[in-house]
């Protein structure tokens, strides 16, 4: 079998790059209108304690009651109920990443066994269903069902991971996996502003005979999630390959130039069984800490700097700018020469510095200084150390694709990597946001600032360096 050329590698990854996009886009479109849709929700349902949405307001009251009657509470009576539905998006949200906790493994697996392609369309109509679903969601029971499914289909981020890892040599892999940070970026800078123009257009004024087929007020950001994920589905099925068949070739391949001077160093696979566990355990935590503190940046922002919902726009805004400037122009370029650790390990010291910042907020004269200064170390740690970690990761895999059912093999290695991380992302939002309120944000910011530092170090003494070639002797002139 002939070796993959660069330019088909270089096709490849264009066409996860630009489906994960797109996918993004339609993923991000929701996420301005979570107040606004759950207070639609609240209005329609009010009075109803027997749903769900009149059970899951009854435990935000007990919550609520609790943070009222702790004395280091900032918050006086009446002001925490505009978190209802701040707080109640984070639930929705850690669901989504409890679903995915679980069903990554078994995507992972699938794709090993059918291939990537075959899989990833799969979970494409399951993605498409669950928009279908949010459509026609007049109801917070059907709404709910709509994220449910949503959350046990979604495969788009690791089997494009797993897809570029596919076609792409060891060394150059770290470069190729920071696209799929940069659609992060860009799809979390542009994608909210996308969905908030749309959602400002009603389609029961505009077309009101859709009414009777359970169009509501907000439907028109799911039929453009419906008609981006439409795309993208047939874009993948034009343009997309199937990438598990390559995994031998690129390994084998290299580059031609290096392959006679350097040799690749063989780690046994016990090592790179316990470099996974470690990988594993890292990303979890990172992920815990990371998304919980990031979480807690819209209570601070109303709370203590009293911005506005165009304010806070801006400051995500220019997080994601700062991020996608990182991953291009820094990750991209640096990570071979330096290697992912170093890189994660910088990440995280940012993020230390990142959070101490935003404690600091609170009784400075300049906060908005602290804030940005804040934010912009959180922008670079969000563009580092997940794509370094999972390229980490993506190394201590098998190349061979005749051990599929394999802990090692390429798809269920990096679907349970990715679980490790949701599971994180499940639990921190809940935790940091039940610390803020509970301790303020002064005590959340400093425990934050402890961990990290923590796991700063546990990445240091756990996580395992990129293996490095070495030259192999010329033979001596006789």
């Amino acid at each position: 079998m002939s070796a993959v050329n660069e330019s088909h590698q270089k096709k490849i990854v264009s066409t996860v790059f630009k489906a994960l996009l797109i996918d993004l886009f339609a993923f991000t479109i929701i996420l301005p209108l979570y107040p606004r849709l759950l207070s639609y929700y609240q209005s329609a349902e009010v009075g109803h304690q027997e749903t769900i949405l009149g059970y899951a307001l009854q435990v935000l009251e007990q919550f609520k009651y609790m943070i009222k009657s702790n004395k280091h509470s900032t918050n006086s009576t009446g002001y925490v109920d505009k978190w209802d539905t701040v707080l109640l998006g984070g639930l929705i949200g850690s669901l989504f990443s409890l679903l995915q906790f679980f069903v990554s493994p078994y995507i992972g697996r699938m794709s090993d066994k059918l291939g990537r392609r075959k899989v990833l369309l799969w979970t494409m109509v399951g993605n498409i269903a669950s928009t279908l679903v949010w459509l026609f969601a007049r109801s917070f029971s059907l709404f709910l069902v709509a994220r449910i499914i949503a959350g046990l289909s979604e495969g788009n981020v690791q089997l494009s991971i797993a897809a570029i890892s596919d076609v792409t040599t060891p060394e150059k892999r770290s470069q190729s996996l920071a696209l799929v940070g940069i659609a992060f970026a860009i799809a979390f800078t542009i994608g909210p502003a996308i969905g908030a123009w749309f959602a400002s257009m009603d389609l029961t004024e505009s077309c009101p005979s859709l009414i009777k087929f359970g169009i509501y007020p907000y439907s028109m950001a799911a039929l453009i999630g419906l008609i981006l994920l439409s795309v993208e589905t047939v874009y993948l099925y034009r343009a997309l390959p199937e990438t598990i068949h390559f995994r031998t070739e690129v390994e084998d391949s290299g580059s031609s130039s290096e392959k006679k001077e350097e040799k690749q160093p063989v780690v046994s696979e016990q090592r790179r069984l316990l470099n996974m566990y470690a990988l594993n355990r890292i990303m979890c935590v990172f992920s815990f800490i990371f998304s919980g503190m990031e979480f807690t940046l819209v209570f601070l922002t109303f709370d203590v700097l009293d911005y506005s919902h165009m304010q806070q726009g801006k400051l995500l805004g220019f997080m994601g700018i700062i991020s996608a400037l990182i991953q291009g122009g820094y990750v991209r370029r640096r990570v071979q020469k330096m290697g992912e650790k170093i890189i994660i390990l910088q990440g995280m010291i940012a993020c230390t510095m990142g959070l101490w910042c935003l404690a600091s907020t609170v009784e400075s004269d300049r906060a908005a200084a602290w804030l940005y200064g804040g934010v912009t170390c959180l922008a670079f740690t969000s563009g580092t150390v997940v794509n370094c970690l999972t390229s980490l990761a993506s190394l201590q895999c098998h190349q061979d694709t005749s051990k599929q059912n394999d802990a090692l093999s390429k798809g269920r290695a990096l679907g349970e990597f990715r679980s490790f991380g949701q599971l994180g992302r499940a639990f921190g939002p809940i935790f940091a946001c039940s610390l803020y309120w509970v301790f303020g944000p002064e005590i959340c910011y400093a425990a934050g600032t402890v961990a990290m530092l923590a796991i700063t170090w546990f990445c240091a003494a756990a996580a395992p360096n990129k293996p490095k070639k070495k030259r192999v002797a010329k033979a001596k002139a006789q």
